[in-house]
């Protein structure tokens, strides 16, 4: 849940970028398309890099990206954060020391990580991973927190054009290094660097038209940073603690069970991390930012309102991504599965995805919440729970020793922060999402169960694959439009009407 920190803080503002004048779809999908095309790459290049390296040495792998995402988020993530909060195209005219402290910020905690590494390194401390993997972890995570944060300030400059070439670029090149990587040495530690060398590669595309200027301590300010750290550091025990929860459970299962059972546990969470968050965060671009320019130029009750119907349309997308996933795992399996993860990786996934949609409805449709308050301080507590209901499971429950409660502990974990999250949110929003909507996305989720269920094993995989979503996806919609979910069905339809209105009329 590292993503779920307010991504889209820094385009919801309703300001142009830089002066320019362009339409709200266009730039929709000008942000949109570069998430759509980098969760089709990030989806191939895990299940790549897993067919090339195996079970043992992708499970090791995994537990070095892991740790990249652990680095990454206790040492950077609030210099992103601050970036989308903070610093936008009106402060960086009006206040250019915003981005003077950042830069010269970032600049300071990537010198003092290499600092600690070179120091643990000479100490002969590894954490009990090879030092290949636990250096190429450390600097694979420098070079994604630069990554993230140049992002954050392409976003908060609404350089969208420059955004969608940031995340393509990285998708592109990393895929390449990584799987061309992966397939060459079979070493984890060097497809880390690959994917460390295509990230550095995607920065410099865009780094001459996001920079301010070279870096230069002379407008940084200390009273900004102390700023920055103030509003960035719940979010970061929070999500450090989520990046915490993935990271312990493949090294318990690895250290249980062998590197192998981590490695099929790993590819399953890994897929599953990659999409969902990634779900999560387009659907947080577009919502988001609504419900901020509606605080700034309607007030907090017109906010509160639109977050409350955005959970239902965020309830109405993941809700049948989670479950049509279940569905269709068979068919999926034996088309996009390397050969020696096949049953292992329907075996994980299954227990997994209760969390997986857990994380997608905490970030999209809760967490707004919270943001709009600023009380950001929830998201340290609730993960701790998470993480004590994790740990509850993995070793309180009966059959704890099983490869199988590693996956139910993290949905658990997960769950139980999407719940208690939930509970507070709903009791500070002044309205509720309507249950009638909340009932028809339930009847259509289970009209689509009952329609693709006895289609498994039926057909060969591909056939069936997409056999059951075309027919999943017909009989959700149109029982969505049916039960006027949310007023779409009649939103269509006046929309409809309105333009056979403006159609111009044939002469008699």
């Amino acid at each position: 849940m590292s993503c779920c920190a307010g991504r889209a803080l820094g385009r919801v503002a309703g300001r142009l970028p830089d002066g320019a004048v362009a339409g709200g779809d266009e730039r929709e999908m000008t942000v949109l398309l570069p998430f759509l095309v980098n969760a089709a790459l990030n989806f191939a290049l895990g299940l790549l890099i897993a067919l090339f390296l195996g079970p043992a040495a992708f499970g090791l792998y995994a537990i070095g990206a892991a740790l990249v995402v652990l680095v990454n988020t206790v040492a950077l993530d609030w210099l992103k954060l601050s970036a989308v909060r903070f610093y936008t195209a009106q402060a960086r005219e009006s206040d250019p020391g915003i981005r003077a402290t950042l830069d010269l910020l970032f600049a300071a905690v990537a010198l003092t990580l290499c600092l600690l590494l070179a120091a643990a390194l000479l100490a002969g401390f590894e954490g009990g991973l090879p030092a290949s993997l636990l250096a190429a972890s450390v600097l694979a995570a420098i070079g994604a927190g630069w990554f993230d944060y140049h992002g954050a300030i392409a976003r908060a400059r609404f350089l969208d054009a420059a955004y969608a070439r940031l995340i393509f670029v990285r998708a592109v090149v990393v895929l390449v290094l990584m799987v061309g990587g992966a397939w060459l040495t079979r070493d984890p530690a060097l497809v880390l660097l690959a994917g460390l060398a295509g990230t550095v590669a995607s920065v410099l595309s865009v780094r001459r038209r996001l920079s301010d200027g070279p870096l230069s301590a002379i407008g940084a300010r200390r009273e900004l940073a102390r700023d920055f750290l103030r509003y960035g550091l719940p979010l970061v025990a929070g999500n450090a603690v989520y990046s915490l929860i993935p990271l312990l459970n493949r090294s318990l299962l690895a250290q249980a069970h062998g590197l192998a059972e981590s490695g099929y546990f790993s590819l399953a969470s890994d897929i599953g991390l990659r999409l969902f968050p990634m779900l999560a965060t387009m659907l947080e671009i577009v919502l988001l930012r609504e419900v901020i320019r509606l605080d700034e130029t309607r007030g907090r009750r017109a906010a509160h309102r639109r977050i409350a119907g955005n959970m239902v349309l965020v309830l109405a997308v993941v809700l049948p991504a989670a479950l049509g996933f279940w569905l269709v795992l068979p068919a999926f399996e034996a088309l996009f599965v390397p050969p020696g993860f096949r049953g292992h990786f329907a075996r994980f996934m299954a227990p997994l995805l209760p969390g997986f949609a857990a994380i997608a409805l905490f970030q999209a449709a809760i967490y707004p919440v919270f943001l709009l308050e600023k009380r950001t301080w929830v998201a340290a507590v609730v993960a701790v729970i998470g993480l004590a209901a994790n740990l509850i499971w993995l070793f309180g429950a009966p059959g704890a020793a099983e490869p199988l409660r590693f996956a139910a502990a993290q949905s658990a974990g997960f769950l139980t922060v999407l719940l208690v999250t939930a509970s507070i949110a709903l009791r500070a929003l002044p309205f509720r999402p309507p249950l009638r909507d909340l009932a028809g996305l339930l009847l259509a989720s289970g009209a689509m169960a009952l329609a693709v269920w006895p289609l498994q094993g039926r057909l060969p995989p591909l056939p069936e694959l997409v056999l059951q979503i075309g027919l999943g996806g017909l009989v959700y919609g149109a029982v969505v439009l049916v039960c006027d979910v949310a007023r779409w069905r009649t939103g269509l339809r006046l929309r409809w009407l309105a333009r056979r209105a403006r159609a111009p009329r044939k002469p008699v």
